[in-house]
């Protein structure tokens, strides 16, 4: 195996538990809360990449010792290593002992499971050692001396620790046991105690414990800086195949983890849970898949997208280079929402479970570690509130379910932030108040309907680009991209405060929305692009004359997003966008130009990242999406597709050299990708970035241009190039009986949608797009679209 320069890793979760692995197999395990329950250490040490968990086999006749993965003790052979959807595969290509190891996360059980197949190739029997090792945490960080309490359970060959101190976290119990199938098992032994593991200053690489062929010393209790290790032994017949599966995880209850290790101990329990675990991604995004002329859109869209987003962001919410455990309140709303084509019912529930983390003032948690902590950050962010009517709206347009909003939920109760305070992190009180979901989002508008002096919404700590967090934090700063937001999420709105036949608030809504188009087009356009915020002495950010950050590419974005401003504006925004954010030699759409340095102004704490890295001056992904949207509202299909593709990682990794400039997964969308000399084009962080979910709704909706409406009415409006020749759709309805195979023919590279066909019989064309309502009770359809 040629290792990539840095790690390439998997994310596997399911809602209650998950594990990271990269691709030496080092990784870390985690239930209930991935930052702040941790079983195994979590590290994000690219360049040693060390891990807390480790796996060995050793030939108890020649004294051999390697680990069946990669790392950390490789042996003398070759590995292959495969990261799927909900598994990861490591291969040792050893002629005499064949060795398969699988990670992977049950659908639904608080464990990851390591089976381990090994097959006799030789002419000989041979007698192994294997062995599993994890150094134990429960908790965030290890503790020296540890609090962890550790146990042997004789009758079940089980391994259970508590940590009395963890807090929250103290009813947990985790546990460790080891299955085995095939081959003729010899002695079983343990020790929770990690330095006769290890050895005094020892390394996972050469254990103390695997140098003889003993037994490991039994020891477990207190005051031991504590682990799991398991040493079985196995003799295997020449021609023989064994599987032993090592199984690492918490419960809450006795019985609860009696019945886990009843079940796994059934023959074909593992087997079947591998089965289930894969089935359960295949189907998912075999949902929606799609046949473009570009591999590197097609590669995304048809899986990786979907897996990023709900496993690493909504599941896991941890990764390789972030491990945060918490729900953001954007952050995961946003992610929600790229599921809605797939599984609105998870979409449904993300909404419900952030509008329960509301105040009764409006304003809402930034970010906040779910039960059993129930604690998190109150800010005065001026974006995070308005993602709940924003999604919402895109909800209940997609599926057409206006019973959400009368769904009834609790309001929040906390101190207020006193004067010149930034945020708090603290622990919310029911406020005995509750609210349909309408009323939620109704809150959220209201308090958002502010006014500067040059009458555009006030920043607060920040907008969406958290690192700009001291422009406004006086209360006078102001956002352009704001304005842009706020009016688009209004616009949304409005139909659903029509439905409820809320006069007062559509005529608000609309004569602040007026206000807000006349402030953008005075005070926010600069003459050649819009300006992105002004601090709260009232310079502006983002104007021709500035050094740094002269032009941002959100203002731009959403400026053709929005619908707020003339089409000739907008178009005056990309071009400038176009000519100053986008690099296509470099693969680049940054975020500003040119970075903040030397500026006098405070902005933030963006500027205390290099030029070039994140969000100053770098691509933030995110953002990039935003830029491919915009290109698609104002109708420019040849730069769309183009520039759709330019941002996937197989286009960053297409060669050994590119491999080598970018360096992350070509599998992942990374966050951000650094924008200046020496390292442009190398890759931030990946896999935990909410460009996943934005990249696939970008991809699907706006490029491919497929819309549903009301739960069963199509709508197409591609944006694709006169050089393609058409793309292929196949969609899957959540109701699992619908199904739509989609053929779009581009006639002449004609790019507009001119006749449509279900079956063979004609279907609504209006505006350039193409209208269909799927008839209810299931089947399989054929909508064939023409444009010219």
């Amino acid at each position: 195996m040629r290792r990539p320069p840095l790690p390439w890793t998997n994310v596997i979760a399911n809602e209650v538990a998950g594990c990271l692995v990269s691709e030496v197999g080092a990784g870390y395990t985690w239930a209930r809360n991935s930052q702040a329950n941790r079983l195994t250490p979590w590290s994000n040490d690219p360049v040693s990449d060390p891990g807390g968990e480790a796996f060995y086999l050793r030939d108890e006749a020649t004294g051999a010792c390697w680990s069946p993965l990669p790392g950390p003790r490789p042996a003398p052979f070759d590995y292959e290593v495969r990261h799927g959807f909900g598994y990861s595969i490591f291969r040792c290509e050893d002629p005499d002992l064949a060795q398969e190891t699988t990670l992977f996360v049950p659908r639904s059980d608080p464990l990851r499971v390591l089976r381990l197949q090994l097959c006799n190739h030789g002419d000989q029997p041979r007698t192994l050692a294997i062995v599993s090792y994890q150094r134990l945490v429960m908790g965030n960080q290890p503790a020296s001396p540890s609090p962890i309490l550790t146990a042997w359970d004789p009758d079940r060959d089980l391994l259970t620790a508590t940590n009395p101190a963890a807090g929250d976290f103290a009813d947990g119990t985790a546990f460790a046991f080891a299955v085995t199938q095939g081959g003729t098992p010899g002695p079983v032994s343990h020790t929770c105690d990690r330095a006769a593991f290890i050895g005094r200053h020892g390394d996972p690489a050469d254990p103390t414990a695997l140098r003889t062929g003993t037994a490991l010393d039994g020891a477990n209790g207190e005051e031991l800086d504590p682990c799991f290790a398991q040493r079985l032994t196995l003799r295997l017949a020449p021609g023989e195949t064994a599987r032993c599966s090592f199984l690492l995880g918490e419960c809450l209850e006795a019985a609860e983890l009696d019945r886990l290790v009843a079940h796994y101990r059934q023959p074909g329990a593992i087997d079947a849970a591998l089965a289930a675990a894969k089935a359960f991604w295949t189907d998912l995004v075999g949902r929606l898949q799609v046949a473009t002329p570009s591999p590197a859109i097609d590669l995304m869209l048809n899986g990786w997208l979907v897996y990023q987003n709900l496993s690493c962001r909504i599941w896991a919410r941890s990764a390789f280079y972030q491990s945060g455990g918490a729900f953001g309140y954007r952050d995961q709303l946003q992610d929600a929402a790229a599921l809605v084509l797939l599984r609105p019912d998870l979409t449904r529930a993300q909404i419900l479970l952030h509008a329960a983390h509301q105040f009764v003032e409006g304003d809402v948690l930034h970010w906040w570690h779910a039960a059993p902590m129930e604690r998190g950050l109150r800010t005065r962010f001026s974006d995070d509130l308005l993602w709940l009517p924003y999604v919402t709206s895109h909800y209940v347009r997609t599926t057409g379910e206006w019973a959400i909003l009368d769904e009834s939920l609790p309001y929040l109760s906390a101190r207020a932030l006193e004067p010149g305070e930034d945020e708090s992190f603290l622990e919310p009180a029911p406020s005995g108040e509750s609210g349909d979901l309408y009323d939620h989002c109704c809150r959220a508008l209201d308090r958002s309907l502010t006014l500067g002096v040059h009458g555009l919404p006030l920043m607060g700590t920040g907008d969406w680009n958290d690192g700009m967090n001291r422009i406004g934090r006086e209360g006078r700063g102001e956002s352009v991209w704001m304005g842009f937001f706020l009016y688009r999420c209004l616009g949304d709105f409005l139909p659903l405060c029509e439905a409820r036949g809320d006069t007062a608030r559509l005529a608000r809504y609309a004569d602040y929305r007026t206000v807000l188009t006349l402030a953008l087009e005075e005070s926010g356009w600069d003459g050649a692009w819009y300006r992105r915020a002004y601090y709260d002495d009232g310079t502006p950010l983002g104007c021709a004359a500035d050094d740094e950050c002269r032009i941002d590419a959100l203002a731009q974005s959403w400026a053709a997003i929005s619908g707020a401003v003339p089409r000739e504006r907008a178009e005056q925004a990309l071009d400038a966008l176009e000519a100053q954010l986008i690099n296509e030699d470099e693969r680049l759409i940054r975020l500003l130009t040119p970075p903040f340095v030397d500026t006098p102004k405070d902005p933030g704490y963006i500027k205390a990242y290099l030029a070039g890295v994140r969000e100053n001056g770098g691509q933030y992904t995110h953002a990039a999406c935003w830029a491919v949207l915009a290109m698609t509202e104002l109708g420019r299909r040849e730069r769309a597709a183009r520039l759709l593709a330019m941002l996937s990682p197989v286009s960053h990794t297409a060669t050994a050299p590119a491999v080598e400039t970018y360096r992350l997964e070509p599998y992942a969308l990374a966050a951000d990708i650094y924008g200046a000399a020496p390292h442009v084009g190398r890759g931030g962080w990946s896999w935990y970035t909410g460009s996943a979910g934005w990249m696939y709704r970008v991809g699907i909706e706006a490029v491919l241009g497929l819309r549903v409406e009301d739960g069963r009415t199509l709508v197409l409006k591609p944006c694709i190039p006169a050089d393609w020749p058409g793309l292929r759709i196949h969609y899957r309805l959540p109701d699992g009986m619908t199904r739509c195979e989609i053929a779009v023919e581009n006639g002449r590279g004609g790019g507009r949608v001119v006749a449509a066909s279900l079956d063979g019989e004609p279907t609504p064309v209006s505006d350039g797009a193409a209208r269909v309502t799927l008839p209810a009770g299931g089947g399989t359809f054929r909508w064939e679209v023409r444009l010219g």
